[in-house]
């Protein structure tokens, strides 16, 4: 415990060691109490010197010997470690497959994370994004269907790379096997990269959906950390078959990975791989269990409406399975906002959770939880919502509905060196957007540079206003009165 006089001086790290404790965490990462730890962490702390140990950045000595465990388990060919999480690996692949291909023409769905829209932006790769679905009452993007899919590779001839966010945050996954084997069929050349991030515990359980490279993905990469039991941070990058060039892999690998990563993030994800090779049907299963136990508990509070999965498949067909660790519930019969319900539930009780929007809070099933865990959560969220009932009259309204027409101008890279101007929100219908406009929640481009800016993105933008508290937008001007635009 750190003297009182030191806990100010040392914000975070007082706050790591001395206030954790007790907290139920709904949300990543997800750690198994059996994995595999690293010991005497500041005592083993060692670096690339120690050269009979091999070097990560060269792929040799032990090293090697753990990416190719690992591969084996995650059902690759060849398997790489990434200390920058998935936004790392994203750089690492994107650059790969510029240097391989040159001209890159990319297809994509637009769920994509924020690494992905800057790297195709930084190595010049022409993204043509496929017209979202976004349910507005669940307020969660879903996978475009098969259909679309196929005519938007009809509409692209020249599309050499098709990329998929799979699955969704909230779980949802395409018939990924299906999808990739019609793609094959239209153009058997064609790379098909998976941004596998929350689905790093699917390759290990056959209650979840197909894994990526089960699936037959060229490339993907995962979030160890999110649902795979490795710390904060660590990542793999996994691929197969002809159609990847390794060279460019690993020359990428090299320059983008740090030449000082953390070993003890390195050895824990060698400690992820050996607990899900050995244990890793059990213990998903148990993951589940406790996720229908929570939804089975909160299904009993009054006003809450849980999502599930057979419900958003009955209604979204080409939705092929739903990552059932996920628990999305719906809170608006309550008359309260879902962040005002999770900031009090957090404040007020230390339960996080994952995410929150005005309607919906969304938890995941994390190795450490437990059914004491549920009906602890239960308990407290009756009590919150009956502590922020009282004397409160109930008018949430609602979040305004999330416009997905795309009118694309030019490729985001084009923007760059561009003469560029700051106008009035209001102002700018009809112009060249010249910058990303992301809200979270939901996560997904509003607006993506080189779009032309809507009537409805502006409507939307301004609705936000009326959130307060719940939404955070990213764009230049955080106030979200003037936006960034290129004549």
């Amino acid at each position: 415990m750190l003297n009182k006089k030191y806990q100010k001086k040392l914000p975070l790290l007082s706050v790591i060691n001395n206030e954790l404790g007790g907290v139920i965490k709904w949300c990543t990462p997800s750690i198994h109490p059996m994995v595999p730890r690293v010991n005497s962490i500041y005592e083993n702390d060692i670096s690339i010197s120690y050269h009979s140990l091999g070097n990560p950045s060269l792929n040799t000595g032990i090293f090697k010997e753990a990416h190719e465990l690992a591969a084996k388990a995650y059902k690759a060919e060849r398997t790489l470690f990434s200390v920058n999480g998935s936004t790392g690996s994203n750089f690492i692949v994107f650059r790969a497959l510029k240097h391989q291909l040159g001209k890159v023409r990319m297809l994509a769905q637009r769920n994509v994370h924020k690494s992905v829209s800057v790297a195709t932006e930084d190595y010049r790769i022409n993204v043509t994004y496929l017209k979202p679905h976004y349910d507005q009452k669940l307020q969660i993007f879903v996978p475009n269907t098969l259909k679309e899919i196929v005519e938007g590779l009809k509409e692209n001839p020249e599309t050499n790379v098709v990329f998929f966010s799979n699955p969704t945050y909230e779980g949802l996954s395409l018939d990924l096997t299906k999808v990739i084997s019609a793609v094959r069929k239209i153009n058997s050349k064609i790379i098909i990269f998976v941004d596998e991030a929350w689905g790093a515990h699917f390759p290990f359980s056959d209650k979840l959906p197909v894994c990526a490279m089960e699936a037959g993905a060229d490339i993907c990469v995962q979030s160890i950390h999110k649902q795979g039991s490795g710390l904060q941070q660590t990542s793999m990058i996994h691929w197969q078959g002809s159609r990847i060039d390794e060279k460019f892999v690993m020359d990428s690998y090299k320059s983008l990975i740090t030449t000082s990563p953390s070993f003890h993030l390195l050895a824990s994800l060698d400690g992820s791989r050996y607990l899900m090779e050995t244990m890793g049907e059990e213990i998903i299963g148990e993951l589940i269990d406790v996720a229908d136990y929570l939804k089975e508990s909160l299904a009993k509070i009054s006003a809450i409406t849980v999502i599930y999965p057979s419900e958003i498949k009955k209604k979204y067909p080409q939705v092929g399975a739903v990552d059932s660790t996920k628990v999305l519930i719906n809170v608006k019969k309550t008359g309260l906002a879902g962040y005002e319900i999770a900031k009090h539930l957090e404040a007020g009780y230390g339960v996080v959770v994952e995410k929150y929007e005005a309607d919906n809070i969304l938890f995941i099933s994390t190795f450490k939880n437990s059914r004491f865990d549920v009906e602890e959560t239960a308990r407290y969220l009756k009590e919150t919502i009956k502590d922020l009932s009282k004397g409160k009259r109930k008018t949430h309204k609602g979040f305004p509905d999330f416009p997905v027409k795309i009118i694309k101008k030019l490729p985001s890279y084009e923007v760059n060196g561009a003469k560029l101007f700051k106008v009035d929100l209001n102002k700018s219908v009809g112009l060249v957007c010249a910058e990303d406009v992301v809200p979270y929640p939901p996560g997904i481009p509003l607006i993506v540079k080189g779009e032309v800016i809507q009537k409805e993105h502006i409507e939307y933008l301004n609705a936000l206003r009326n959130c307060k508290g719940l939404i955070s937008v990213v764009m230049n001007d955080q106030n979200v009165g003037t936006i960034l635009i290129v004549r």
